[in-house]
């Protein structure tokens, strides 16, 4: 693990996997984005809160509902968890899936806290000087955390090297998204896979999107060795482009766990075999495709 101080009170935490968290150290509540993948992952830092600062009370901030941003807030029973309103929603209809098909991760037992704090739009908290802000793109609960006296904003899963993945259909949603994080007044801007990001990433990130909004070929150099990344994404984005009317098909018997088993390993199927496998499940529904 990595441990780097950011600021005058940040502290973010970089595990063997690349994924970071980040610690901001305020006043009268330490404040945590995201909690990686267990209990056992959120020991060092509990033992960091423990004997490295003066113990205050924790809030916990979850920038989305992805297992591996969320699965560590089972580590501190009892902490107020921040999120906006829908990832609390999002987090109860994927969690239990995303949780048995991606065993291998966990790291503890776990089980699933979801963010008793939420909010719509922004949440401020000004005797810190930190604010969350809704920001929809990677997923539609995606969210901000800026450190108003550090200038310091961690932006979750939104910009990521070399290509971020696409897990919401309303790409022009993540567009405005990425021009504001591009635009937003902070000295340092932080992502949870991509450590530090620079001006130059985020425009690659919004020159990707664009692209696959317009139906462009993207260039092999901007996709690089994330090849898996971008055949998810295509996928995924036909796949979402269609869950409404499944949705609505199935109504009150829709179950995320049933409707996801049918499509695993999106990254691994190239398009032509996934456009014919979604056909025949769609044409199964008498859904036309």
């Amino acid at each position: 693990m990595i441990i780097q101080e950011i600021g005058i009170r940040g502290v973010i935490f970089t595990y063997e996997d690349d994924i970071s968290v980040y610690l901001i150290k305020g006043d009268h509540h330490n404040v945590l984005c995201d909690t990686h993948l267990g209990p056992l992952s959120m020991a060092v830092i509990k033992e960091y809160l423990l004997t490295q600062i003066v113990p205050k009370e924790l809030l916990v901030f979850n920038s989305h509902s992805d297992w591996d941003h969320i699965w560590g807030n089972c580590a501190f029973e009892g902490a107020k968890i921040i999120g906006h309103e829908t990832a609390r929603r999002r987090m109860q209809e994927i969690g239990d899936y995303e949780l048995n098909r991606l065993e291998k991760f966990h790291n503890g037992e776990i089980k699933l806290n979801y963010p008793n704090l939420t909010f719509s739009d922004k949440l401020t908290f000004e005797d810190e000087d930190i604010e969350f802000s809704y920001a929809p793109g990677h997923t539609i609960d995606s969210s901000l955390c800026f450190d108003r006296r550090d200038s310091v904003l961690f932006v979750g899963d939104l910009v990521e090297s070399p290509i971020p993945y696409l897990d919401y259909y309303d790409l022009d949603a993540f567009i405005k998204t990425l021009e504001t994080i591009r635009d937003f007044p902070a000295k340092i801007k932080l992502s949870a896979h991509s450590g530090m990001v620079s001006d130059d990433l985020i425009e690659r990130n919004l020159s990707y999107v664009r692209g696959i909004q317009l139906g462009q070929p993207i260039a092999p150099e901007m996709i690089g060795s994330s090849t898996e990344v971008h055949q998810y994404n295509l996928n995924n984005r036909l796949l979402l482009k269609y869950e409404p009317l499944i949705r609505e098909k199935f109504g009150q018997n829709f179950d995320y766990l049933s409707f996801r088993s049918n499509f695993l390993d999106l990254g691994q199927v190239n398009s032509n075999d996934f456009e014919a496998e979604l056909g025949k499940y769609l044409q199964g529904l008498n859904i036309s495709f």
